[in-house]
């Protein structure tokens, strides 16, 4: 079996090293004819250039391919896959494809070998993760661009076997001149999607070849293979839920302030927690093994536990230390039969009783995890009020607007806000309105006819207002919008219907608008840099987003959150924050926000040397604002804006340090532009 594989911006087939020789073969009965195409290269041609189609008895699910394909004004002349993904953005699909593929791919492949056919397996996205077979026709694939990485969705390459079987979530064959595109009418296509625990749809089998091969049981083996796999996947998702339950469950056994002890049968201790052992005096594992009678009087206990209904805990006493409170209880199987013993050991019956009294008067509920925001990590009241006013504000059509510094999370909220409102299952597209020059605005968003203007696409575009259709359209960084294209846009938004560039026909679109800047738009409006009207038509619900400086114990816990994750990304043990260090971040006030905050501890994570994360691994700008600070004490109001240059200059050389003078990384990092950044290097005479 030989592999096409990604090299550079080509590919290459290696044969694979990992194959195996011997295989037990997919249950798959060659039996069945196979079938032609439904529709001739004349009945295309019909279609594609807009007239009735003659052909009769086709498939239902192809037309509506074929149609989706023309709304999306997909090209259909000859031409191979454009659309390419870098393979590392792949990596977490190809990771669990490792694991799960190996047995179920040998297997198929015997099932094809000699046919000349391939097997391609692809994401949910319809982007190929990997493509194999025999060597002829993998050069053939090589010609489509039909490798890793190659963008396989309708909306790229038109109607095909992976693309339609994942937009309609069946299995799909596309034979000859049922392909959208010419220069895919020499194939033809067999996929089924594959789906996860969860019933979504994880990824795709896909069968392919000429024409000219043999196809007879390519249905019957994508449908088989794809099976095999969502078995494998599901067994990959219960052994890793194994273990994060397991961890899980180690943590809090050893967290809770409470010892913990689980007895056998025959009253020997199996396992003990870390209070467990300090309250009973035995340090590291001397409680594990040894017998329960040693410790406690469990004679009250065995004499109840001779009736079959004892569920309630035992009160026995502790022989070593007579001031514990001990209770315990007995656990049960499904059926009944007595299994093993639970020991817990705390102080004594009064002060347990005073503190669980005062727990009670002072805690506080916790709060439910709101829809669509719980990727938005917080504990602070400010950010959990701004949550429930987005989730409000996410459930009716109306237009918001997003406002907040730099970093501070806007896009998050924007796709929080699609995912708690009653559009979650339609598209959300984002649009940075500052990435695109004044004269590509208008096309953009509102699409163009073929022929519209010079360069333009052949047969059009559809867009970003179109695309949006029934979802929600992002506008991000609206401020930086040109004046001349404003007017536009504030027209669509009265109107909900957009013209197309070279077009006449207003088409309606149903959208819900988000908007987001890092300005203050009445300020532009009183300057004259941004329309008042299309203020008015965007400033209808506001969500105010707060700076992180103002999340209170937000800081510590996105600082731990994301000091995990870099760590586990680098592949090195993620250390404790210590407790200066959290004082040190809690002082900052951090105007890069949590874009700052995460550039501090990848800084850190390259310096880290033990257990601990000490000041002095964090960025040296933090050290020098807090020596300053310790200088000038209390200081007075010119001294502290003395400091804040201080340290912005501070935090711009450091930033500039850590990216090797890249100004645009640089920019990034601290939640500035371009032209800021430049700006405040020549006032402090920072040499980039």
């Amino acid at each position: 079996m030989h592999l096409l594989l990604r090299d550079g911006n080509g590919f290459e087939i290696r044969q694979d090293p990992h194959a195996s020789d011997a295989a037990v073969a997919l249950p798959v009965s060659c039996t069945h004819k196979q079938r032609n195409a439904q529709v001739n290269y004349s009945n295309w041609k019909l279609f594609v250039e807009g007239k009735r189609l003659k052909a009769k008895n086709v498939n239902p699910a192809l037309l509506d391919s074929w149609r989706r394909c023309k709304d999306m004004a997909v090209d259909p002349a000859p031409r191979s896959c454009w659309d390419f993904l870098p393979m590392d953005q792949l990596e977490q699909f190809t990771t669990t494809l490792e694991k799960i593929c190996g047995e179920v791919e040998s297997t198929a492949y015997e099932a094809i070998k000699g046919k000349g056919l391939l097997m391609t397996i692809a994401n949910a996205d319809a982007r190929v993760a990997r493509t194999c077979g025999d060597l002829d026709v993998l050069h053939e694939a090589d010609k489509l661009n039909f490798g890793p990485g190659a963008n396989w969705a309708e909306s790229c390459v038109g109607t095909n076997a992976i693309g339609t079987a994942l937009a309609t979530g069946r299995p799909m064959q596309v034979f000859a001149s049922e392909h959208f595109c010419e220069s895919h009418h020499r194939w033809n296509c067999t996929a089924a999607p594959i789906l996860d625990p969860r019933g979504n749809i994880w990824g795709c089998f896909d069968v392919s070849g000429p024409v000219a091969s043999d196809h007879s049981g390519a249905m019957e083996l994508v449908l088989h293979a794809a099976r095999a796999l969502e078995q494998n996947l599901s067994r990959l998702y219960c052994s890793e839920l194994e273990g994060q339950m397991a961890s899980l469950f180690s943590s809090m056994f050893n967290s809770v302030m409470t010892g913990v002890l689980f007895l056998n049968k025959s009253g020997r201790i199996t396992s003990a927690n870390n209070t467990a052992e300090m309250l009973l005096g035995r340090p590291g594992d001397a409680l594990r093994g040894r017998k329960a009678e040693e410790l406690f009087d469990l004679g009250p206990y065995l004499a109840q536990a001779k009736n079959a209904s004892l569920c309630e805990p035992v009160i026995v006493k502790c022989l070593v230390n007579p001031n514990l409170y001990i209770r315990v209880m007995p656990t049960f199987s499904a059926n009944g039969a007595w299994l093993d013993s639970i020991v817990t050991v705390s102080e004594t019956q009064r002060s347990r009783q005073f503190s669980s009294s005062q727990s009670v008067s002072r805690k506080q509920p916790e709060p439910e995890a709101i829809k669509g925001f719980d990727h938005v990590l917080h504990a602070s009241h400010a950010m959990r009020t701004v949550i429930r006013q987005a989730a409000n504000a996410a459930r009716t059509p109306s237009t918001i607007l997003l406002t907040g510094e730099s970093g501070t999370g806007k896009e998050l909220f924007a796709r929080g806000i699609h995912q708690a409102g009653p559009r979650a299952n339609q598209p959300f597209v984002a649009v940075n309105c500052g990435a695109f020059s004044e004269e590509l605005v208008q096309s953009e968003l509102f699409g163009y006819r073929e022929g519209a203007f010079t360069g333009a696409v052949k047969r059009g575009r559809v867009g970003k207002f179109q695309k949006a259709d029934k979802g929600v359209l992002f506008l991000d960084e609206i401020s930086e919008m040109p004046m001349s294209q404003q007017v536009n846009l504030l027209r669509a938004l009265e109107e909900r219907a957009v013209v197309p560039v070279g077009g006449t026909t207003p088409l309606p679109v149903d959208v819900k608008i988000l908007a987001a800047t890092n300005k203050n738009l009445r300020e532009l409006v009183d300057q004259g840099r941004f329309r008042e009207d299309l203020y008015y038509r965007l400033n209808v619900v506001t969500i105010a987003i707060p700076p992180l400086r103002e999340r209170g114990n937000d800081v510590a816990l996105l600082a731990e959150y994301h000091l995990k994750r870099l760590c586990a990304s680098f592949g090195i043990p993620c250390p404790a924050i210590a407790a200066e260090t959290r004082d040190l971040m809690a002082r900052h006030n951090w105007p890069g926000n949590v874009r700052e905050l995460i550039n501090c501890l990848e800084y850190a994570a390259n310096n880290l040397s033990g257990d601990l994360l000490l000041p002095e691994h964090l960025p040296h700008y933090l050290l020098e604002r807090t020596s300053a600070e310790a200088v000038s004490g209390n200081g007075h109001s010119k001294g502290k804006g003395f400091l804040l240059k201080q340290r912005e200059a501070n935090a711009i050389r450091e930033a500039l340090d850590f990216h090797q003078g890249n100004i645009s990384k640089t920019a990034k990092a601290l939640g500035i532009g371009r032209n800021t950044l430049y700006a405040k290097m020549e006032r402090y005479h920072i040499q980039g």
